[in-house]
């Protein structure tokens, strides 16, 4: 008896989609949705390409947790990046999702999220900026034609995509675009670390006066007790969440080769230590944490792996002067961090007030004319790339390749003969405001840890 309801079918020719558009912007984190929603809202053709099936990238996948480098150092913090991070701070804030942590190592404020709440928002800018996304799009090849990109392939659970763009912007972390289409790219000679993120609910902070009092009893924790665990990593960090009951613990250290089966290996050892870090808390501190459980351990951190060759590599050396290049397109407070051994890593805070800066030139790769990068993989020593790679830094650089991006679309041969001034005047507000936010995280004292 045949059935109405079902058919066979089968596969008799390759069936790619071909995507046509203005820009193509690979990688969906934080840098990528910045630059796909401010062309968007040009009125480019944008479509958003990302390996992923959720939109944030580490943000919401790792979690990261927190947003740091969006403030100034110092006892009178301000916003050193506005452009799209108030959008966002505003309605974590209306949603209260959110928590403006004083951070004392870093003198500065950072802010802890609920990561949900932050993709569902991402999601809403994109859509209201007519961006196309296609998610769960891995990167297979790339079709370049001299010194222009004309098309990236995707391959997707559904099958094959194409799209095809006039200009391309490179947020994928790891230069993956660049690296696919033969372009020049640098690693760093020594290994750098990730991190296995532990999202932790059902935290009682009714035990302590302040969240802050909890974060450090649980790091001293960390770092008298590390060796009884099996804990590699000497010095953990702890960001509260207390509206939400939850902490963020960043307290471990995972290799990131860029290998297919050695990434996943070393991933497995990263979330044994992620449940060992929170079996510590548990046993440790059960006044906070008897009751908690492991809301998320997601996809393993990776801070630093492989960046363009720009038309200039941004140094050490010029973050630690200050120096403000002549294409200056972000401001940066954030200390050196650079994750470069197993048990430890290195924190070189700036003085109050410290401020350096990115450099256009820095994001525009010196072998393409249609691409522009932002993000943890644009041309900078690892030292460098250590401060400027944290999400306050990358909205920063990404609305800045946006605006060079819309610019190179009205009629320059190359991205390369696009003004900077241009692209400055644009971005103003990221180089020269100095606009608090909220006003009362600015003026509230800088609190000290228990002795």
């Amino acid at each position: 008896m045949a059935n109405g309801h079902s058919r066979v079918i089968r596969r008799t020719a390759p069936d790619r989609r071909v995507l046509e558009a203005d820009v193509c912007v690979v990688g969906a984190g934080i840098s990528g949705v910045t630059a796909a929603t401010l062309l968007g809202r040009h009125g480019r053709r944008v479509v958003l390409v990302d390996a992923c099936p959720w939109v944030g990238g580490q943000a919401v996948g790792v979690p990261i947790g927190t947003i740091g480098g969006l403030f100034s150092s110092g006892p009178e913090p301000y916003l050193l990046t506005s452009i799209f991070a108030t959008e966002i701070l505003a309605e974590l804030t209306e949603q209260d999702a959110c928590f403006y942590q004083r951070s004392r190592r870093a003198r500065t404020v950072n802010v802890v999220y609920d990561e949900v709440v932050l993709m569902r928002i991402f999601e809403r800018k994109l859509r209201d900026a007519g961006v196309r996304l296609l998610l769960g799009g891995v990167l297979a090849e790339v079709e370049r034609d001299d010194r222009h990109i004309r098309a990236v392939r995707v391959a997707t659970r559904f099958g094959p995509c194409e799209i095809r763009a006039r200009a391309f912007v490179e947020t994928s972390g790891d230069a993956a675009l660049s690296w696919l289409a033969g372009l020049a790219c640098r690693t760093a000679t020594f290994p750098i670390y990730g991190t296995q993120i532990v999202i932790v609910e059902g935290v009682d902070y009714s035990i302590a006066d302040d969240p802050h009092e909890i974060m450090w009893e649980a790091e001293r924790l960390f770092a008298e007790k590390r060796h009884e665990y099996g804990l590699s990593r000497e010095k953990g960090v702890l960001f509260p969440l207390p509206s939400r009951s939850m902490a963020v613990l960043n307290v471990t250290h995972v290799a990131t080769p860029l290998d297919p089966i050695a990434f996943w290996e070393e991933a497995a050892h990263g979330r044994e230590e992620g449940e060992l870090a929170f079996q510590l808390l548990k046993n440790e501190y059960p006044e906070a944490f008897g009751k908690a459980r492991i809301r998320t351990m997601g996809h393993p951190g990776i801070r630093q792996t492989r960046s363009i060759v720009g038309r200039s590599m941004l140094t050490v050396d010029d973050v630690v002067a200050g120096t403000r290049f002549e294409d200056a397109v972000a401001r940066v407070a954030w200390p050196i961090e650079l994750h470069d051994t197993a048990s430890g890593y290195r924190w070189e805070p700036f003085p109050d007030g410290h401020v350096h800066y990115v450099p256009l030139r820095s994001l525009v790769h010196a072998e393409a004319d249609n691409l522009v990068a932002a993000g943890r993989c644009v041309d900078a020593d690892p030292f460098a790339l250590s401060s400027i790679r944290v999400m306050g830094p990358c909205m920063a650089m990404a609305a800045a390749a946006a605006e060079a991006i819309d610019l190179f679309l009205d009629g320059y041969a190359s991205v390369h003969e696009v003004p900077a001034s241009a692209v400055q005047e644009r971005v103003r507000p990221n180089l020269e405001s100095r606009m608090e936010w909220p006003p009362e995280v600015a003026t509230r004292p800088v609190l000290r840890p228990r002795s």
